[in-house]
């Protein structure tokens, strides 16, 4: 092994590995990729764990010769550099979205790296596979998710316990249509036909608990379209009618208004004292309840009264705790207001 070989050097060997297995039709031996790497056999065969256990990528072995297995790969894409790139950035959002480990995004990230073959974007990569070899690992997690994953793939339906959002616990059969990430909520959906309600449903996909893949098979109607079904939807939700929203956003915050990737529906005007009109048509205003948050206090709700009484009494509720945390002489050293560090 060089002497100039670093810990942090094995995402890159296990690439190189990952490439050489991927091209070899007749396979190599752990002797033929250790000098190719110019590594130990033994680090190859690390390295052949790492892609199989971590990566979740079939490692085929024949005769002491090793290669990618082809019976359980999808046909390969053929991307350019763009598509390549804006699917690194998707898997840096679905990084963000992940609070475990993700062997699949492990592969995928080996994948794109043989794909992109700029240094730039393999130090990139580097570092992303490092903050997601640092969260915490969670098989058991990962046979569930495994298992809805299998089911959307292979139109099959799924056993499933889930523990909706106020704790209820309930078994069903799902029928997984579709798999939706909701980059504001941080979380991802799986769009299914549900056999306990016989309707499509939405279930956030951390909330099933367990899964077990059924024998039995599926067919997506025709006339299902994810686009059409959350068209209306905030983000996720949905509901029997879409609600009318009205906003006023203060002079000052004009340019950001303009800037902000608003909902299909977003109506933008400016008014003559200078403030900003948004309207929008949403499925469900409680799911803009958040993001109203985050805008003030540069926001007035005007409609629907539901979501101005809601924002009103937040903001209430806070004036209140910080008059209250203030009295008690928090948030103040000296007669001045704390700063972050």
């Amino acid at each position: 092994m060089p002497a100039t070989y670093e810990p942090g050097e094995k995402f890159l060997r296990v690439v190189q590995l990952f490439t050489r297995l991927a091209d070899t039709e007749t396979g190599l031996t752990t002797t033929q990729l250790a000098a190719e790497l110019e590594v130990t056999t033994r680090t190859v065969q690390r390295y052949i764990a790492t892609l199989r256990d971590s990566a979740g990528i079939d490692i085929e072995e024949s005769n002491g010769r090793f290669r990618v297995g082809t019976g359980t790969r999808l046909p390969p894409l053929q991307l350019d550099r763009y598509q390549a790139t804006l699917l690194l950035v998707a898997l840096r959002l679905l990084h963000q979205l992940r609070p475990e480990q993700d062997p699949a995004m492990v592969g995928a990230l080996a994948q794109l790296s043989r794909a992109l073959r700029v240094p730039l974007v393999v130090r990139y990569l580097q570092r992303l596979l490092a903050g997601a070899e640092a969260k915490p690992s969670n098989p058991e997690r990962q046979a569930v998710e495994r298992a809805v994953i299998d089911g959307f793939a292979q139109l099959r339906a799924v056993d499933v316990e889930y523990i909706d959002s106020s704790g209820r616990t309930s078994r069903r059969v799902l029928r997984p249509y579709f798999i939706e990430p909701s980059a504001e909520g941080r979380h991802i959906y799986v769009l299914a036909h549900d056999g306990a309600s016989r309707a499509v449903r939405t279930f956030r996909l951390d909330r099933i608990r367990s899964a077990r893949l059924l024998a039995e098979t599926f067919a997506v109607p025709e006339d299902f379209d994810v686009d059409t079904l959350l068209g209306d939807a905030w983000n996720i939700w949905r509901g029997d009618a879409a609600e009318d929203v009205v906003l006023r956003f203060t002079a000052e915050s004009a340019q950001w208004v303009a800037e902000t990737a608003w909902h299909r529906s977003a109506r933008i005007s400016r008014l003559d004292d200078g403030r900003t009109e948004v309207r929008l048509r949403v499925a469900s205003e409680v799911e803009m309840r958040p993001a109203v948050l985050r805008w003030t206090p540069h926001v007035e709700v005007v409609a629907p009264e539901s979501l101005r009484n809601y924002v009103a009494g937040a903001l209430r509720q806070a004036a209140a705790l910080y008059e209250v945390s203030n009295s008690n002489g928090a948030g103040t050293t000296g007669g001045r207001t704390r700063r972050r560090p």
